[in-house]
C-alpha cells in the first residue's frame, strides 16, 4: 500500500472512528465517577480503615499502574505493525478488574469479609485495572494519532462535554443512593454502573477500524529512532517534563477533599454524590473550552490555566473550609483534573515527531511517575501528622512556584512546525 492509498483509507474511516472513539471517551465519565480515586474510592476504603496513608495509596497505585508499563509497551510496539489487538487485550483486562471490584462490593457484606481481606482484594483489582491501563495507553495514543489526524481537541471536547452532562445524572444517582440506602447496598450499584459503562466502551473499542501504515512509514520511523536519546535531546520537552513534574504537587490535596469535608463538617454521606456531581459538571462544561484552547492556542495554555484552578481551589479551602467553599474547590478541582488530563495526552502530539509518538508518551508518563506516585501517599502521612490544611497550603504555594517556572521556561510547542500525519493533510 502506498502512502497516498493509506491516507485515503484514513479519510474513509475518519468519521466512523471519530464516532466510536467519541463514544468510548464518553463512557470514561461513568467509569471514572463510579470508581473515582478522588471521591468514591477514598469513601469506600475509608469504610474499612482510618489510615490516611491507605487512602493516599489509592491515587498512588492509580498513577504507578497507569504509567510504569507504558515504557515497556512503547518499546514492544516499535517492531509491531498493528495496534488494535493489543488495545483489545489491555481493555479486556481492565474490565476484568472492574468486574472484580463489583463482585467484591457484592460479596463483602454477604460473607462478612474482614477489613484486611477486603482492602487486600480491593488494591489487587485496583492495581490490575490501572496496570492494564498503562499497557493500553501507548497503543491507544498511537492508534488515535493515526486514525484521527486532525481535530483531536474537538473529539475530546465533544466527548467529554456530552459524557460529563450524562454523568451529572449519575452524580445525582450517587447522591440519592448514598442518602437513601446503606453503604452495603449503594456501593454495588455504583460499581455496577461503572462496569456496565466499561462494557459499552469495550464495544466501541472493538468497532474501531485500523489501517496499518505502509512500510515507508516504518522505515522512516526506524531511521528517526534512537532509543530515548532522540526524546531527551528535545530540550523544550525536557523542560516541560521538569516543570510539569513539579506541578504534581497539586495532587497532594485532591484525594483528601472528600474525607476532610466529611470529617470537619460532619456531613451526610450523600454529600459524596454532590461532590462527585460538581466534579463531573466542571469537567463537562470546561472540556469543550479546553479542546478549543488546545487546538487553537496549544495545550500548554490548558496546563497553565488548569494549574491556576488547582492552586486557587487548594488555597481557598485551606483558608475557609466551609461547605460552599468545598463546592467551589471541587469545581476548580474538576477544572484542574480535566484540563491536565486532556493536555497530558494531546500535548505529546505537539512536541513529538509523528514517528515517535508512543516513545514521547511513554517518556512523558515515566518522567512524571516518581513524584506522582509519592505525592498522594506523602499527603496521607502529612495529613495524619499535621492535618489536611497542611496539604492544601503545600499544594497552593508550591503549585504557584511550579506554574511560574513552567510559564517562563517552556516554549509553546504549538508554535513548532511538527507534522502528526504521514504526509501533509490540510484540515477540513
Amino acid at each position: 500500500m502506498s502512502i497516498t492509498v493509506y491516507n485515503e483509507r484514513i479519510e474513509e474511516n475518519y468519521k466512523w472512528n471519530f464516532f466510536w472513539m467519541t463514544l468510548d471517551n464518553m463512557m470514561f465519565f461513568f467509569i471514572f465517577m463510579g470508581l473515582s480515586p478522588y471521591t468514591i474510592l477514598p469513601f469506600f476504603v475509608g469504610h474499612f480503615t482510618e489510615s490516611k496513608v491507605l487512602i493516599g495509596l489509592i491515587p498512588t497505585m492509580f498513577l504507578i499502574g497507569s504509567t510504569i508499563p507504558q515504557i515497556f509497551m512503547a518499546k514492544f510496539l516499535r517492531n509491531r505493525r498493528k495496534r488494535k489487538k493489543y488495545l483489545v487485550i489491555s481493555a479486556s483486562l481492565q474490565r476484568v478488574a472492574i468486574l472484580g471490584l463489583f463482585l467484591l462490593s457484592l460479596l463483602q457484606p454477604r460473607y462478612n469479609l474482614s477489613s484486611t481481606m477486603t482492602l487486600t482484594i480491593f488494591f489487587i483489582f485496583h492495581t490490575l485495572q490501572h496496570t492494564a491501563s498503562g499497557f493500553y495507553v501507548p497503543a491507544w495514543i498511537d492508534f488515535l494519532g493515526k486514525s484521527i489526524p486532525r481535530r483531536r481537541g474537538l473529539l475530546f471536547g465533544i466527548s467529554n462535554f456530552i459524557g460529563g452532562l450524562m454523568g451529572l445524572g449519575m452524580g445525582w444517582l450517587l447522591s440519592f443512593l448514598l442518602d437513601r440506602y446503606p453503604f452495603e447496598q449503594a456501593i454495588p450499584v455504583i460499581f455496577g454502573i461503572s462496569l456496565a459503562a466499561s462494557m459499552i466502551s469495550l464495544i466501541a473499542i472493538l468497532s474501531w477500524r485500523e489501517v496499518v501504515p505502509p512500510e515507508e512509514f516504518f522505515k522512516e520511523q526506524k531511521e528517526n529512532e534512537n532509543s530515548f536519546k532522540s526524546v531527551l535531546q528535545d530540550k523544550n520537552f525536557v523542560k516541560y517534563l521538569l516543570w510539569r513534574g513539579f506541578l504534581v504537587i497539586l495532587e497532594i490535596a485532591t484525594p483528601f477533599y472528600t474525607i476532610s469535608a466529611l470529617e470537619q463538617l460532619a456531613l451526610n454521606a450523600s454529600q459524596v454524590g454532590i461532590f462527585t456531581t460538581i466534579l463531573s459538571f466542571s469537567q463537562a462544561v470546561l472540556n469543550p473550552l479546553w479542546g478549543w484552547i488546545g487546538d487553537h492556542k496549544g495545550f500548554i495554555r490548558v496546563v497553565q490555566i488548569s494549574a491556576i484552578a488547582g492552586v486557587i481551589g487548594a488555597l481557598i479551602v485551606a483558608v475557609m473550609p466551609t461547605l460552599w467553599i468545598y463546592y467551589i474547590t471541587f469545581f476548580l478541582a474538576g477544572a484542574m483534573i480535566s484540563g491536565l488530563q486532556i493536555s497530558s495526552l494531546n500535548i505529546v502530539y505537539e512536541f513529538s515527531p509523528k514517528q515517535l509518538v508512543p516513545l514521547y508518551m511513554a517518556v512523558s508518563q515515566i518522567a512524571l511517575t516518581p513524584l506522582s506516585s509519592i505525592v498522594p501517599t506523602l499527603g496521607g502521612v502529612i495529613a495524619e501528622k499535621y492535618g489536611y490544611s497542611t496539604d492544601y497550603w503545600l499544594a497552593g504555594t508550591l503549585g504557584i512556584v511550579s506554574l511560574i517556572g513552567l510559564s517562563l521556561q517552556v516554549k509553546n510547542p504549538k508554535m513548532q512546525n511538527k507534522s502528526d500525519v504521514i504526509t501533509s493533510i490540510e484540515p477540513a
